[in-house]
């Protein structure tokens, strides 16, 4: 894009459509007021606001995601209060918490009861770098909310997102990632739970834990290229994609560098941030040239970029998909 606010211009009217947004909730500034942190502020901090506050600008029904209703709600409230003429009934709370996967699969299954169609799926709710803490089934929290969850919640809403992508061609799947992934070492697996686990070292250090982080990211990289490989094979017109927002001050990096950082000062507003998923979620190129964007993972601003080589990997990434789908059936079907 010669200019990144032509994103948002050039995004077409979305009156009709249905989208989710993951991770929307609202996270007031004002507690940084003063400091390195609200250098060039953009308020609130937070992507996934931004990029659901805008496709609601642009006439979509949106599923706002948050952990919990409050958050969910507080962040619509928000967005009528920022733009009056939005539809309250088109702003739907979402509340969802990813590494819970009973209730992943319980809230899809509300979704596909309740809705005739799908357009965009927007994956945008992550954890940042943290220590190897297991769920009660032992997987890692971090991987279960960065990817496993999200894998979850998109193939039990794939059947309705086919079937929107086969009448209204232009269905679109987006799952934020992080250039993170390319810290990785090459020649990650994906073969066992134990792989999803893998602690790099040490349950607890800086450079592990943000290595842990990688890995879901790297895993969000794959799954975009495998659901891509799939719905080509047949014949299904979804374009899917996974894309590094850029070094964005949210909430959640303005708590790991600590509010004093310097390396706050050169990071970009989360409005910002939200251009690349805006992009890939509705502007209408992805889609036209979908041979060259189908399964992409994209820079700032809607660029496409160089992802690893295990991000390459057409293997790796069925590995990843036919793992993912053994240890969740393990967790919601235990008896089986």
């Amino acid at each position: 894009m010669d200019n990144k606010w032509d994103i948002i211009a050039e995004i077409p009217d979305l009156t009709g459509k249905v989208a989710i947004v993951t991770g929307a909730k609202y996270i007031d500034c004002s507690r940084w007021k003063g400091t390195i942190a609200d250098h060039k502020s953009s308020s609130p901090q937070g992507i996934g606001y931004h990029i659901a506050h805008q496709l609601a600008i642009k006439g979509a029904k949106i599923y706002v995601g948050a952990r919990n209703r409050e958050k969910s709600q507080h962040a619509i409230d928000e967005m009528l209060q920022s733009t009056p003429s939005l539809n309250q009934e088109r702003l739907v709370p979402l509340a969802m918490d990813l590494n819970n996967f009973q209730q992943v699969q319980s809230t899809a299954g509300g979704i596909l009861e309740r809705e005739e169609r799908l357009d965009i799926l927007v994956n945008n709710a992550t954890r940042m770098s943290m220590p190897l803490h297991k769920d009660q089934h032992g997987i890692s929290i971090s991987f279960g909310t960065n990817f496993l969850g999200p894998y979850l919640f998109t193939t039990e809403l794939l059947p309705l997102l086919k079937k929107t992508a086969r009448l209204a061609p232009g269905v679109r799947i987006v799952n934020v990632s992080s250039r993170v992934h390319l810290a990785l070492p090459t020649g990650v697996q994906f073969s066992s739970l134990d792989d999803f686990n893998r602690d790099f070292g040490s349950e607890d250090d800086h450079q592990s834990n943000r290595l842990r982080y990688g890995l879901s990211k790297l895993a969000m990289v794959l799954f975009s290229k495998e659901i891509q490989r799939r719905a080509n094979e047949d014949g299904i017109p979804i374009v899917a994609t996974s894309m590094h927002p850029g070094g964005v001050r949210t909430d959640g990096v303005t708590r790991y560098f600590g509010e004093g950082n310097d390396r706050l000062k050169d990071l970009l507003t989360p409005l910002d941030g939200a251009l690349t998923p805006l992009f890939a979620a509705a502007h209408p190129l992805p889609f036209i040239e979908r041979g060259m964007y189908g399964g992409a993972y994209l820079v700032p601003f809607g660029e496409i970029g160089k992802t690893s080589e295990d991000g390459e990997n057409e293997q790796l990434a069925k590995e990843l998909w036919g793992t993912s789908e053994r240890v969740l059936k393990d967790v919601l079907y235990p008896s089986l």
